[in-house]
């Protein structure tokens, strides 16, 4: 798909299983780090359950779409987030998606919905609230008040080396980064929105998604707390399983639970994914893709 400035997004849909399925369209923002290929086991499972998935890798980001991670910004993850929306929206002929997102895309998809009011229904897994206070647990330094000149070259963001200067320049337009923004945001939604939080996170603080969910009015039922500590639960798959069902019961709601892929399939679509993202990556850079990648 190509944003409203002629960037490329990669995006991948997933049908659901059963011809007459009725279930929702989803939309999958990709957290900081990860590749669409990261969320095949949820969207097999939304599928599974008659949801129809839409993903997609961010741009200046890893994966497929345009762009490097060193040039990371919220704003140009909520360009590909509106391109894929948009298109969503026009191919599947509805008005309302539901949407997911991991860790910091939680801020632009938050704000999108806000803003546009075509989601029915939100499912943060790790969804950073707060931007500002996540950043300084990363980066040790707060750095959005800095001047673009004094920033260092590179800072180092879960293994990646990220230019702070898009993330910096961009506060000074856009407010996504504040937990007053966040708030702000929240305030006007009035559709389900939950956050599945870890314990002792390093990059969220469940009392901050306390806080923003209590000032904007919502259900604090709606902030559910993870049975396993830390943002690496999504490496974790006794905690992942149970969170990717509980995400799945939030976005299709019914008696019973939700149908599960089985182990077989699962190794097998993450191997097939793999596979197909080397090809696209060989298609689009006309040599031979990292087999490490």
């Amino acid at each position: 798909m190509k944003t409203k400035n002629g960037r490329t997004v990669a995006v991948w849909r997933d049908g659901p299983a059963h011809d007459d399925a009725t279930g929702p369209v989803v939309i999958m923002a990709p957290g900081f780090g990860q590749r669409m290929r990261s969320a095949g086991v949820l969207a097999l499972m939304l599928t599974y359950n008659g949801a129809t998935v839409y993903r997609f890798d961010a741009l200046d980001h890893v994966g497929l779409s345009d762009g490097e991670i060193v040039d990371y910004s919220v704003t140009e993850l909520m360009e590909a987030l509106t391109a894929v929306v948009d298109t969503a929206l026009e191919r599947e002929g509805v008005e309302a998606v539901s949407m997911v997102a991991t860790s910091l895309s939680a801020l632009p998809v938050m704000h999108f919905a806000a803003d546009r009011k075509c989601a029915d229904n939100i499912a943060l897994m790790l969804g950073v609230v707060n931007g500002r206070q996540t950043l300084l647990k990363v980066l040790d330094t707060d750095y959005l008040d800095w001047e673009l000149d004094d920033l260092p070259p590179r800072v180092h963001i879960d293994k990646h080396s990220v230019d702070p200067r898009p993330i910096v320049a961009e506060t000074r337009v856009v407010n996504w980064w504040e937990l007053s923004a966040t708030i702000d945001a929240l305030s006007v939604l009035d559709i389900p929105v939950r956050n599945f939080v870890a314990a002792d996170d390093d990059w969220v603080d469940i009392a901050d998604v306390r806080k923003a969910f209590e000032s904007a009015g919502l259900d604090q039922d709606d902030v559910i707390e993870v049975a396993v500590s830390g943002h690496a639960l999504l490496r974790n798959p006794v905690a992942l399983k149970q969170l990717l069902m509980d995400v799945t019961r939030s976005l299709i709601p019914g008696e019973g639970e939700p149908a599960m892929p089985s182990f077989e399939e699962i190794v097998s679509l993450r191997g097939s994914e793999r596979e197909l993202e080397r090809h696209h990556l060989v298609s689009r850079e006309g040599g031979q893709a990292d087999p490490t990648e």
